[in-house]
């Protein structure tokens, strides 16, 4: 019997050589695919330690090759190790990791952790007396104390400010029942509590009827309606006195919640259900046990996996901006966006299930003479359904979820106005919205298993 052919040891130049000539035809394409991500990476951030792995990683390879072709025990680990040191060193680079950041900035985080322990929930009936001083944003002339007078006196240290500027309200004259709140008006009315370490500032008046509080200039001029250079925009602080003349009623904000979210799984479930009603019959197109009988069958399910593949690519997010744009803001804009790519997404679940059904009453009915229209309703359809509704709700729950980021890009639903609260700045609003949201989550997460769990 003839020797059995060895490649030559000087192949372990190139490492891949090796391993091809030894038939390990996986390794020689990992082995080429590490190398070129290396050589790449090594050319883009052009570092030396780059080089100095891509080196290493071709030592440690050559070695693993040399001892494959002496009959010994592998040892690919340190060149494994090597290329992974590397990659990730990378990607530590490029995505500027700062360990000490959260640390470091942890007041900017401070105001919402507050507002979580005292979300807006409940209200009060309330009767206001609101004393406004008008501001002017930025100073274009020297500033000066302004004064309103009514049944109190207020005066502001300044008539006029930069978004940052430390401002001080004085007033006098002040029954000592009712609580004062202090709110910043922006030129295009919209209104917004002023804060003092992520708590809505409410002045203290002493028994003289007096008070004083200090606090920072607001930026509350949205993008694009920033003043021309050289000129000002009126802006207003409001004082607002606030006597309680009621019991404890929901607030605005969870009324609001509450019906933003009742809109969310509305969006969510319409969006789910027309999806479910097109992947179904296209998912049956994208499954190989079904069409891989002639070439023509064969080019329509290349063609849908392909399409499947295509638009499951594309994040909901950007959908929900095409859709905005199309038919403009509102609910049916993010119910279009959770709907196509849930066609996608769920079309290539079903088509996998349908791939792995029980192939003996598929056989049984085609042996009958049975069509394939026939073999579909009567051999695959009884075995599908179950795993097709567990997806289906399982869907759904993923799609509310996914609602409440399409709302930040005008898609509608509870989203829409937590990306307003934010902007504002409203943080116990934040809150509650933010409760809401995982209430409902954790409730229909609760509601999927269950399905899934009798269903499957």
């Amino acid at each position: 019997m003839a020797a059995e052919r060895r490649p030559p040891r000087g192949s372990t130049i190139v490492p891949g050589l090796a391993y091809s000539a030894l038939g390990l035809r996986t390794l020689t394409v990992i082995w080429l695919t590490v190398s070129l991500t290396l050589v790449g990476l090594a050319l883009w951030r052009g570092h030396l330690w780059l080089w100095v792995a891509v080196g290493l990683w071709w030592i440690g390879t050559g070695y693993d090759a040399w001892r494959r072709l002496e009959g010994r025990r592998p040892r690919l680990w340190p060149a494994v190790l090597i290329a992974l040191a590397a990659i990730y060193g990378v990607g530590w680079e490029v995505t500027e990791i700062h360990p000490l950041a959260p640390f470091e900035r942890f007041d900017k985080m401070r105001p919402y952790l507050i507002a979580l322990t005292q979300p807006d929930l409940l209200t009060y009936p309330t009767e206001r007396q609101v004393l406004r001083i008008p501001v002017e944003v930025p100073c274009i002339h020297a500033p000066s104390p302004k004064e309103v007078r009514g049944e109190a006196r207020v005066w502001l240290s300044a008539d006029c400010a930069q978004p940052g500027d430390l401002l001080t309200l004085h007033g006098e004259g002040f029954p000592t029942g009712p609580s004062l709140e202090l709110w910043w008006v922006n030129p295009i009315g919209e209104r917004q509590r002023i804060l003092q370490e992520g708590r809505p500032l409410s002045p203290q008046v002493d028994t003289m009827g007096r008070f004083q509080t200090t606090f920072i200039a607001p930026r509350a001029v949205p993008l694009g309606f920033e003043p021309p250079p050289g000129q000002s925009q009126t802006h207003f602080l409001e004082l607002h006195i606030v006597r309680v003349i009621g019991g404890p009623r929901p607030s605005e904000a969870l009324l609001e919640v509450a019906e933003k979210m009742g809109e969310t799984v509305a969006i969510a479930l319409l969006a789910t259900t027309f999806a479910v009603l097109i992947a179904a019959p296209l998912s049956f197109l994208a499954a190989r046990n079904l069409m891989g009988g002639s070439p023509l069958t064969r080019l329509i399910y290349y063609a849908m996996r392909g399409f499947l593949n295509i638009v499951r690519s594309v994040e909901p997010l950007i959908f929900g901006i095409v859709f905005v744009v199309w038919v403009g803001l509102g609910s049916f804009a993010g119910m279009l966006a959770l709907m196509v790519h849930s066609i996608a997404a769920l079309g290539k679940l079903f088509s996998e299930v349908v791939e792995h059904i029980d192939p003996g009453p598929v056989e049984a009915l085609t042996a009958t003479g049975a069509n394939r229209l026939q073999v579909i309703r009567y051999a695959v359809v009884p075995q599908v359904v179950p795993e097709f509704v567990s997806f289906a709700v399982y869907r759904w729950d993923i799609n509310v979820r996914m609602s409440t980021i399409i709302g930040f890009v005008g898609g509608g639903g509870i989203g829409f106005r937590l990306s307003e609260w934010i902007r504002l700045s409203a943080y116990r609003q934040v809150a509650t919205a933010v409760i809401g949201i995982a209430l409902v989550v954790m409730a229909l997460d609760y509601v999927s298993a269950q399905v899934r769990r009798r269903i499957v």
